[in-house]
Protein backbone atom coordinates (compact mmCIF):
# COMPACT_ATOMS: atom_id res chain seq x y z
CA UNK A 1 0.00 0.00 0.00
CA UNK A 2 2.86 2.40 0.81
CA UNK A 3 4.48 1.88 -2.59
CA UNK A 4 1.21 2.48 -4.46
CA UNK A 5 0.58 5.70 -2.56
CA UNK A 6 4.18 6.86 -3.21
CA UNK A 7 3.84 5.99 -6.89
CA UNK A 8 0.56 7.95 -7.17
CA UNK A 9 2.14 11.00 -5.53
CA UNK A 10 5.12 10.84 -7.91
CA UNK A 11 2.86 10.57 -10.96
CA UNK A 12 0.84 13.58 -9.81
CA UNK A 13 3.97 15.69 -9.18
CA UNK A 14 5.51 14.75 -12.50
CA UNK A 15 2.22 15.39 -14.29
CA UNK A 16 1.95 18.86 -12.80
CA UNK A 17 5.53 19.62 -13.86
CA UNK A 18 4.87 18.48 -17.41
CA UNK A 19 1.55 20.29 -17.77
CA UNK A 20 2.65 23.60 -16.22
CA UNK A 21 3.57 25.86 -19.15
CA UNK A 22 6.84 27.73 -19.43
CA UNK A 23 6.04 31.34 -20.29
CA UNK A 24 8.55 31.43 -23.13
CA UNK A 25 6.68 28.53 -24.76
CA UNK A 26 3.11 29.42 -23.80
CA UNK A 27 0.22 30.96 -25.68
CA UNK A 28 1.02 34.40 -24.23
CA UNK A 29 2.40 37.24 -26.36
CA UNK A 30 4.05 40.23 -24.69
CA UNK A 31 3.95 43.71 -26.18
CA UNK A 32 5.71 46.89 -25.17
CA UNK A 33 6.61 50.41 -26.23
CA UNK A 34 9.93 52.16 -25.56
CA UNK A 35 11.08 49.76 -22.84
CA UNK A 36 14.78 49.90 -23.76
CA UNK A 37 14.67 46.14 -24.40
CA UNK A 38 13.13 43.76 -26.92
CA UNK A 39 13.83 40.62 -24.87
CA UNK A 40 13.53 39.69 -21.21
CA UNK A 41 13.68 36.55 -19.17
CA UNK A 42 10.67 34.97 -17.50
CA UNK A 43 11.69 36.05 -13.99
CA UNK A 44 12.07 39.72 -14.96
CA UNK A 45 8.78 39.68 -16.87
CA UNK A 46 6.93 38.25 -13.85
CA UNK A 47 8.59 40.83 -11.58
CA UNK A 48 7.40 43.64 -13.88
CA UNK A 49 3.82 42.33 -13.92
CA UNK A 50 3.93 41.88 -10.13
CA UNK A 51 4.89 45.55 -9.60
CA UNK A 52 8.36 44.84 -8.22
CA UNK A 53 9.78 47.63 -10.40
CA UNK A 54 8.47 51.15 -11.07
CA UNK A 55 10.85 52.17 -13.87
CA UNK A 56 12.46 50.63 -16.94
CA UNK A 57 16.28 50.86 -17.30
CA UNK A 58 15.75 53.87 -19.62
CA UNK A 59 13.93 55.75 -16.83
CA UNK A 60 10.44 55.42 -18.32
CA UNK A 61 7.64 54.64 -15.89
CA UNK A 62 6.23 51.10 -16.17
CA UNK A 63 2.58 50.97 -17.25
CA UNK A 64 1.09 47.47 -16.96
CA UNK A 65 -1.73 46.49 -19.36
CA UNK A 66 -3.84 43.40 -18.71
CA UNK A 67 -6.93 41.77 -20.23
CA UNK A 68 -10.10 42.96 -18.51
CA UNK A 69 -12.16 40.54 -16.47
CA UNK A 70 -14.65 40.20 -19.35
CA UNK A 71 -11.91 39.18 -21.77
CA UNK A 72 -11.98 35.51 -22.73
CA UNK A 73 -8.22 35.34 -22.09
CA UNK A 74 -8.14 37.01 -18.66
CA UNK A 75 -8.17 33.73 -16.72
CA UNK A 76 -5.30 32.28 -18.78
CA UNK A 77 -3.18 35.39 -18.21
CA UNK A 78 -4.02 35.46 -14.49
CA UNK A 79 -3.01 31.82 -14.09
CA UNK A 80 0.19 31.89 -16.17
CA UNK A 81 1.65 35.13 -14.83
CA UNK A 82 0.26 35.36 -11.31
CA UNK A 83 -0.81 31.79 -10.56
CA UNK A 84 -4.11 33.24 -9.33
CA UNK A 85 -7.73 33.72 -10.36
CA UNK A 86 -8.90 36.94 -12.03
CA UNK A 87 -10.45 38.11 -8.76
CA UNK A 88 -7.23 37.42 -6.84
CA UNK A 89 -5.21 39.38 -9.41
CA UNK A 90 -7.61 42.32 -9.01
CA UNK A 91 -7.22 42.11 -5.20
CA UNK A 92 -3.44 41.97 -5.61
CA UNK A 93 -3.44 45.15 -7.69
CA UNK A 94 -5.84 46.95 -5.31
CA UNK A 95 -3.44 46.18 -2.47
CA UNK A 96 -0.32 47.26 -4.39
CA UNK A 97 -1.93 50.51 -5.57
CA UNK A 98 -3.40 51.27 -2.12
CA UNK A 99 0.06 50.83 -0.57
CA UNK A 100 1.47 53.29 -3.12
CA UNK A 101 3.91 50.74 -4.57
CA UNK A 102 2.72 51.08 -8.18
CA UNK A 103 0.30 52.79 -10.51
CA UNK A 104 -2.93 50.99 -11.27
CA UNK A 105 -2.74 48.74 -14.33
CA UNK A 106 -4.91 49.41 -17.36
CA UNK A 107 -7.45 46.72 -18.21
CA UNK A 108 -8.72 46.11 -21.75
CA UNK A 109 -11.53 43.91 -23.06
CA UNK A 110 -10.03 43.88 -26.55
CA UNK A 111 -6.50 43.01 -27.64
CA UNK A 112 -6.67 45.71 -30.32
CA UNK A 113 -7.52 48.37 -27.70
CA UNK A 114 -4.56 47.22 -25.61
CA UNK A 115 -2.21 47.34 -28.59
CA UNK A 116 -3.40 50.84 -29.53
CA UNK A 117 -2.89 52.05 -25.94
CA UNK A 118 0.61 50.53 -25.80
CA UNK A 119 1.51 52.16 -29.13
CA UNK A 120 0.84 55.63 -27.72
CA UNK A 121 2.18 55.03 -24.17
CA UNK A 122 5.97 54.92 -23.71
CA UNK A 123 6.90 52.41 -21.01
CA UNK A 124 3.70 50.37 -21.42
CA UNK A 125 3.82 46.57 -21.37
CA UNK A 126 0.91 44.24 -22.01
CA UNK A 127 0.05 40.62 -22.58
CA UNK A 128 -2.33 38.96 -25.04
CA UNK A 129 -2.76 35.41 -26.29
CA UNK A 130 -1.79 33.91 -29.63
CA UNK A 131 -5.13 32.14 -29.78
CA UNK A 132 -7.00 35.46 -29.52
CA UNK A 133 -6.79 36.03 -33.25
CA UNK A 134 -5.11 39.44 -32.95
CA UNK A 135 -1.61 39.82 -34.36
CA UNK A 136 0.48 42.34 -32.48
CA UNK A 137 2.64 44.71 -34.53
CA UNK A 138 6.22 43.44 -34.77
CA UNK A 139 7.50 46.73 -33.35
CA UNK A 140 5.68 45.97 -30.07
CA UNK A 141 6.71 42.32 -29.59
CA UNK A 142 8.90 41.33 -26.64
CA UNK A 143 10.68 37.99 -26.75
CA UNK A 144 10.55 36.03 -23.49
CA UNK A 145 13.54 33.82 -22.71
CA UNK A 146 12.97 31.03 -20.18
Amino acid sequence: MGFKRWWLVMVIFLGVGIVTPILGQSDLVFMGNDLSMTEMNTALMKDVFKARYALWPNGKSITVCLPGSKSVHAEKVAQEIYGKSIQDVQKFWLSVVFQGKAKSPHFFDSEKEMSDFIAKTPGAIGVITKSGGFTAPKSQLIKINP
